[in-house]
């Protein structure tokens, strides 16, 4: 098997494990919350993932070949939605994920709870 399509495999797989850990996140905020109205997130199929909380929309594009992403944050408010705030992340073979509005790198998990938290104004 040719390195690129293995790198290629393993970053689709990383995106995938990415992908479910922020829904689960999300599914933990949403039952310590006695709120009527949940967040909602997509399966983050194709490279995209839509998370919608709590008056905010972060959506987050992913290449599985290089493993880079990109990230934007938009407020969700009646009328035109506005950019709050944008940025890149890479996930590298190693699950370590660097974001662009961080210093060093991540384990997966933490980044995904730093995404789910842009949502929920957690940081």
């Amino acid at each position: 098997m040719a390195a690129e399509t293995l790198a290629s495999r393993v970053y689709a797989e990383l995106w995938i494990s990415f992908a479910a850990l922020i829904r689960s996140y999300v599914a933990a905020h949403d039952l310590s919350k006695s709120v009527s109205e949940h967040a909602l997130v997509d399966a983050g199929e194709e490279g995209c993932l839509t998370l919608r909380g709590e008056g905010k929309i972060l959506a987050l594009e992913y290449d599985s070949a290089t493993g880079a992403g990109t990230w934007n944050l938009y407020e969700d408010d009646p009328g035109v939605e506005r950019l709050l705030d944008q940025g890149e992340f890479r996930i590298a073979e190693d699950s370590q994920v660097t974001l662009s509005d961080r210093r060093g790198k991540l384990d997966l998990e933490v980044a995904a709870e730093a995404f789910t938290a842009k949502v929920f104004d957690e940081e």
